[in-house]
């Protein structure tokens, strides 16, 4: 089971929004045929904080830009080849996030970010070492706002956590399906056109090696 969860914060006021979903899939690979687009490749292998993420954090970096920018593409090439190998994940979520493909804009890139990565890190290796289940809290406690609040952020913050495999792909089909989340607030955050950067960062939970947090956030400054 692949569980995940999402926080919105806004203006200059902390608005928390959680909610919390699953899916459940065949234990099998998604095998599909995806040329990685050139330019977005070129344009992240120019970040120096893209070049230190490890192999399935900069997955999550490109997939998120490239479903932003070719939301059509991302549909076609990714998400319908993903359903039919995995029929089981069909549901209304699933037929939303079509919907929303099928008429969303290209939006700006999101720029890797050496401070929201380690945001992310400090936060999923906290999660991964001492916390067996999704929260926006510290393990002392500390809220979403005093965590984000530390490493200087005030404003337009925004946060997803997901568990399961440690697969960047994998992880971005199910924050953006959001299955039993009605706010949606998963996609939102990805879908943000005000959000600038990014940092993501994935830790393996303690004693079980095949299950990791990765903790993504955004902001726009």
């Amino acid at each position: 089971m692949k569980r995940f969860l999402s926080i919105i914060i806004a203006s200059l006021c902390f608005n928390l929004a959680f909610s919390q979903g699953s899916i459940v899939l065949n234990d099998k690979p998604f095998v599909v045929a995806h040329e990685k687009d050139t330019a977005i490749e070129r344009w992240l292998n120019t970040n120096p904080a893209y070049l230190k993420l490890n192999q399935e954090e900069k997955a999550v970096v490109y997939w998120v830009n490239y479903v932003r920018q070719k939301p059509k593409d991302f549909s076609n090439t990714i998400l319908l080849p993903f359903l039919k190998q995995f029929p089981e994940a069909r549901s209304s979520y699933t037929r939303s996030l079509i919907s929303d493909l099928s008429t969303l804009s290209s939006l700006p890139p999101l720029a890797p970010s050496k401070k929201l990565n380690d945001v992310a890190e400090s936060h999923a290796k906290d999660l991964g070492l001492n916390q067996r289940s999704i929260s926006h809290n510290s393990s002392n406690g500390e809220s979403f706002k005093d965590r984000l609040n530390k490493f200087g952020y005030f404003e337009c913050v925004s946060e997803n956590v997901y568990e399961g495999k440690e697969d960047g792909l994998q992880a971005i089909l199910f924050l953006l399906i959001d299955a039993g989340v009605q706010n949606l607030g998963h996609r939102k955050n990805i879908f943000d056109s005000g959000m600038k950067y990014i940092g993501v960062s994935f830790f393996p939970v303690k004693r079980n090696d095949n299950r990791f947090f990765m903790v993504q956030d955004f902001s726009c400054n």
